[in-house]
């Protein structure tokens, strides 16, 4: 006779803002997971309200839950199963909450968003943000990383976070944020803290007649491809690894429910790229020549180019070159073929698992062991070591 094997149902409540892009990607990852459980019996509650704190007495076995919804937030305490929470609370509350978490890489969206823009030769940038509710604190950390990493670089950096009113009060939201862009200076490189603001800055440099890219240029964060291309011109953005954030925090609640996972534990995720469209495209430089060799470098960095390849192309001497690239952009040529081929390495370490020798060629290093040489003088690591610690 066949053995029955007899499977305990689990019953999962998910609870997310569904009407949003992302939280819809966040739950295809968990979707993906939950092919390989099927005990799970999942229920989902698309838009959490009044019916919240009904789940106090609710019976079920485990959560994942929204920390960007303080209603949600309220949950922590009221349920006595394993909870896995998708955001970003301060630290001193995460222990308090003592539950594990899963989070988008803010640091690096910020770091990737400076590097994208002061790419385009920028001289003046500014974040966008808007003060969030609830436990999850994403937008300020993206606007403190923002603003280090460009005064790092030497530059200034204006910061808006207003608030978010409701529809009714778009107008006076609206003529808030155009005010603050109407005193910065010009051109400006602009990082909205998601697309959503994105599209309302689009909306305020509409107001005061200002163009983009030219006036302002603009990047958000959430690659949600219909906001960003209800603008004119279509909104570059940096696009999150939701689905993976989704799948991480299942596996998580997986592990607790089999007893193998009891302490907390708090996974970051990195983005995946930045996709560049009308916003951004742009080469903000006062010097043609100097914009046509930044133009040909960052479309030919990744192949075997050099400094005489880029002189040829501006059809200037070396020395006129590099003295102008001084001027403008404080480095020299090789120093900015570097900088393009540093920031894909960058990314597809921080973002796939190519081996380094494929990274390598991909982002126009000569070599793996040339490569390893750029990276330790510049941050100290080799690429391994940046990879194994961001993992971590």
């Amino acid at each position: 006779m066949r053995a029955t094997v007899m499977t305990t149902v689990k019953n999962i409540a998910i609870l997310v803002q569904l009407s949003r892009p992302y939280d819809r990607e966040v739950l295809a990852g968990i979707a993906q997971f939950v092919q390989s459980r099927p005990n799970w019996r999942v229920y989902i509650e698309e838009e959490p309200g009044d019916k919240v704190p009904s789940f106090a007495q609710w019976s079920g076995d485990g959560m994942i839950i929204d920390l960007d919804d303080s209603r949600i937030a309220k949950l922590v305490n009221q349920f006595d199963g394993p909870i896995v929470g998708i955001g970003t609370p301060p630290l001193v509350m995460r222990k308090r909450l003592g539950i594990s978490t899963v989070r988008t890489d803010d640091e690096m969206i910020a770091h990737w968003a400076a590097d994208h823009l002061i790419g385009r030769g920028l001289q003046e940038f500014a974040y966008c943000g808007m003060r969030t509710r609830g436990l999850d604190r994403w937008a300020e950390l993206r606007r403190d990383a923002f603003e280090h990493r460009i005064r790092a670089q030497g530059y200034r950096c204006a910061v808006f976070s207003g608030r978010l009113y409701s529809p009714r009060r778009w107008n006076q939201m609206l003529d808030q944020l155009a005010g603050w862009i109407e005193r910065l200076p010009k051109p400006v490189g602009l990082m909205a803290c998601n697309d959503v603001r994105g599209r309302h800055v689009f909306e305020a440099c509409r107001k005061l007649e200002l163009r983009i890219p030219e006036d302002v240029v603009v990047v958000g964060v959430d690659n949600d491809e219909l906001m960003c291309e209800l603008t004119v011109p279509p909104l570059s953005s940096i696009a999150q690894d939701a689905e993976r954030i989704g799948y991480e925090a299942a596996r998580l609640l997986g592990k607790h429910l089999s007893k193998r996972g009891q302490r907390a534990t708090h996974i970051v995720v990195p983005p995946k790229c930045v996709v560049t469209r009308g916003s951004t495209d742009l080469v903000a430089i006062e010097d043609d020549i100097v914009a046509n060799a930044v133009r040909y470098i960052r479309e030919r960095a990744t192949e075997v180019i050099g400094v005489p390849d880029v002189v040829r192309h501006v059809g200037v001497s070396r020395s006129t070159l590099e003295n102008r690239f001084r001027e403008r952009l404080s480095r020299t040529v090789h120093g900015e073929i570097l900088r393009e081929r540093i920031g894909r390495a960058r990314r597809m370490m921080a973002t796939t698992d190519l081996p380094q020798h494929t990274i390598a060629k991909r982002a126009g290093f000569s070599s793996v062991h040339y490569m390893s040489a750029v990276f330790r003088r510049e941050f100290g690591q080799t690429p391994g070591n940046m990879r194994r610690l961001h993992k971590s």
